[in-house]
Order: structure tokens, then C-alpha cells, then sequence
């Protein structure tokens, strides 16, 4: 039996090393710079699209960043769907001069339902192209000047530059913004220098040409609407672009307890997205479209996240079982655990000083990060066996200006 077992946990770990090659090989080419396309002459005009659910404490200042973009006003438009709120999120958001929309009644609730009503319901004629946001965040004022010459060089779909709003807020908080430091760093920016696609569009702060959604508008079935999105511009042999000069800042949770929440139901979305377009895409793969087999390779992040915690607890428990004293195994479990914080720290050090950010705060950030992205595999691990896809409202509470933001993250 042990010796299945045995067998069974190298074969495992073998499977799950040479997935991590390959992501190494891809994210090897982090310091390479991607040229930024030409301005173009050409104004496309933008729907610009915000979905917020009770979140008059925070729409009014991305409204006030989009009202302030460096981009010809008649040639984009603010959207808010106020979903099923209970505040002056509308109010707020009229006061501003956006096109309101209220969404109410027994519709389903989360962003990809308001999304799917969103286009079933609104006419876009005269549109070029769509940028979504949450409520939450703040734009930088060459946001839609940026994703204008990606159309120009004919990029479809693109994802920006994303940060946190408020990193010094709690060490958690800016543990969250050094992930998506390290996701443009260490994610967009090897798969832009490979030719490869970006494999998720993050959620806010991306655009897409309206062509690419065809006559039936907008349909997304999981929790991760905006990979599943992402995906299906993949396997349909679209080309997702990293606009570098696209920056938008965006609010990241408080509590240890909140970041729990949000990475649980992201990674219970990526279980459901795998299990409906990992085929797909793997067919299109086959078809003379490797870009499409990367995508797939990277929906695959989260299982073996799970499995490799996985592989660990039952090598361990195979040693115990096998004779290994409790000494030797708990003094295993240690060494393991320090070298993994104190790799993981350093990494973390290292996409700041990469991506030129430093907030007050930022060691506190970096000391926590490494439980941070441990709690991830962790949640990996439960995703496996227990799945509760129940969106719930995560409060946004920083009504920061943008003003307040730049300066604060030190980002360049």
C-alpha cells in the first residue's frame, strides 16, 4: 500500500515540476520591454462600463478620474449599472454625469450577470469599443488614449496596467497590490514578449473591440467571468494585448478574513472555467494555434496549486508512516516552512524594486506576502473538494482621490 502510495506522490510531483518549468520558461523573459504601440490619429469611441452594487462611498472619485481623462469627451461615454443597490450609488453616479442604469427585481446577481443584462438591454450603436471597471477604482488620465492605440494597431482585446488603490491601508491590502505587481511583471509582460496572449484580463481595467462579441452580445456561466471572457477570445484566435501605459488603481481588502473571501471564489471560478473551455482549448491548440495551449496550461494554475499541497501532506504522511520519527518530520516541516517564507519575501522584494513601487507600509507588505500566497495554495487545496460559488458583496470603503493614490504608492 505505501508503496503505491509511494509511487503515486512521485509520479505527482514529477507532473507538477514540469508544469513549473514551463511556467518558469515563460516568465523568464520578465525584464524584457514591450514597445508601446503609436498614437494614432483616429478617436475611437468608448462605452466606458462601471458595475457597481452599493458603492456610493467610492464611484464618485473614478467617475471624477474618467471625467478627467486626456481623451476628446464626445468620443467615449460613462455607463453605471447600479445593481441592485440599496444606497445613492445612482444618485452619485448621475450627479456626475453618467448614463445610469439600474438593474433590480430577481435578476441574478455578480458582475457576469450584469454583464450578460448589460448587453442584452442597452444599444451600443455607434460604439467602437468597451472598457469595464468596478466602482471602485481610479483611472489614470491616459487610460483611454492608451487603449485607443492598441484598436489602432489592431490588438482587439487588451488588458492595462493594474495596482492597488491603497496599499498602506493594512499589510494586507498591500500584500494584495504586490500580486498584481507580480501578475504585469512576472504574467502580461513574458507573454507579450513571447507573442503570446495575456491569459486573464483581470476583471477591471480592460478593453475590447465590440466586433469580438458578436450579435449575442455578452455570456458568462462562471465565477470568474473575466478569465472565462479571456478564454474564449484565446480559443477563437484572438490576441489579448498588455497595455502597459494603461493604468488604473484598484481598492484591495482590509482583512486577512475579506482576501480570503475574494481568493476563494476566484479560485472556485477558475475550477469551473477549467472544466468548460480547457477542452476547447486544447482542440484549438491542435489546430495550429499554440497560443491557445498556453491558455490552457494556465487555467490549470489552480488544481496544481491544490495538488502540490496536496503531494506535500501525503509525502509527508507516507514518511511517518514508513518510520520516519515525528522529530525529523516536524523539523522537515519547518525548514520547509522558512525556506518558503524566506523565498517567497524575497520575491516579493523583488517585483517592487522591478516595478518601482514603495508605499509607507511596504515592509509590513512584504513580511506578510509570503502568508498571503501560502493561504492561496491553501484555499487551492480546499477548491478541490469544496466548491460554494455564492458571489457575495465585498465592501469598498478608501474614498481615495487620484491625487492622493500616486503619490502615496510611489509607483513609476
Amino acid at each position: 500500500m505505501l508503496t503505491a502510495v509511494t509511487w503515486t506522490c512521485l509520479f505527482g510531483m514529477v507532473v507538477v515540476s514540469l508544469y513549473g518549468i514551463y511556467q518558469a520558461v515563460v516568465c523568464c523573459r520578465f525584464l524584457s520591454r514591450i514597445p508601446l504601440p503609436p498614437d494614432a490619429a483616429e478617436r475611437r469611441r468608448f462605452a466606458v462600463l462601471v458595475f457597481a452594487r452599493d458603492e456610493e462611498r467610492v464611484i464618485g472619485q473614478l467617475l471624477d478620474t474618467l471625467n478627467a481623462q486626456d481623451y476628446p469627451r464626445d468620443r467615449f461615454e460613462v455607463f453605471v449599472t447600479a445593481d441592485h443597490c440599496t444606497d445613492e450609488t445612482a444618485g452619485v453616479a448621475a450627479a456626475r454625469g453618467a448614463t445610469v442604469l439600474v438593474r433590480d427585481g430577481n435578476e441574478p446577481t455578480g458582475k457576469g450577470a450584469a454583464l450578460t443584462w448589460f448587453f442584452a438591454t442597452t444599444d451600443l450603436a455607434g460604439f467602437d469599443a468597451c472598457v469595464v471597471f468596478d466602482a471602485d477604482n481610479l483611472v489614470d488620465p491616459g487610460f483611454l488614449a492608451a487603449m485607443n492605440r492598441q484598436l489602432a494597431a489592431g490588438r482587439q482585446v487588451a488588458v492595462g496596467y493594474r495596482t492597488g488603490k491603497n496599499p498602506s491601508s493594512s499589510w494586507v491590502a498591500g500584500a494584495s497590490t504586490a500580486f498584481w505587481l507580480m501578475q504585469s511583471r512576472f504574467y502580461h509582460r513574458p507573454r507579450a514578449a513571447w507573442g503570446l496572449p495575456c491569459t486573464s484580463v483581470g476583471g477591471t481595467g480592460f478593453m475590447f473591440s465590440l466586433a469580438v462579441l458578436g450579435p449575442d452580445g455578452w455570456h458568462s456561466e462562471t465565477a470568474c467571468e473575466d478569465i472565462e471572457f479571456t478564454l474564449q477570445q484565446i480559443a477563437a484566435g484572438r490576441f489579448v494585448a498588455f497595455a502597459a501605459d494603461a493604468v488604473c488603481y484598484d481598492e484591495q481588502p482590509l482583512t486577512f478574513a475579506a482576501s480570503l473571501r475574494q481568493r476563494y471564489r476566484w479560485s472556485v471560478g477558475s475550477v469551473q472555467v477549467l472544466r468548460q473551455q480547457f477542452g476547447t482549448l486544447v482542440r484549438t491548440g491542435l489546430r495550429g494555434h499554440p497560443a491557445a495551449l498556453d491558455a490552457a496550461l494556465f487555467i490549470l494554475g489552480v488544481p496544481m496549486g491544490g495538488i502540490s499541497a496536496l503531494l506535500w501532506l501525503a509525502t509527508l504522511g507516507v514518511g511517518v508512516a514508513s518510520g520516519v520519527s515525528l522529530g525529523i518530520t516536524a523539523a522537515t516541516v519547518l525548514a520547509s516552512a522558512v525556506t518558503g517564507y524566506l523565498v517567497l519575501a524575497a520575491f516579493g522584494w523583488l517585483v517592487l524594486r522591478l516595478e518601482h513601487a514603495r508605499w509607507p507600509g511596504h515592509v509590513r507588505a512584504l513580511l506578510g506576502f509570503p502568508i498571503w500566497v501560502f493561504s492561496w495554495m491553501v484555499l487551492n487545496l480546499v477548491v478541490l473538494f469544496w466548491r460554494d460559488p455564492t458571489w457575495r458583496v465585498q465592501p469598498h470603503t478608501e474614498g481615495l482621490s487620484l491625487a492622493q493614490v500616486v503619490p502615496a504608492t510611489g509607483t513609476e
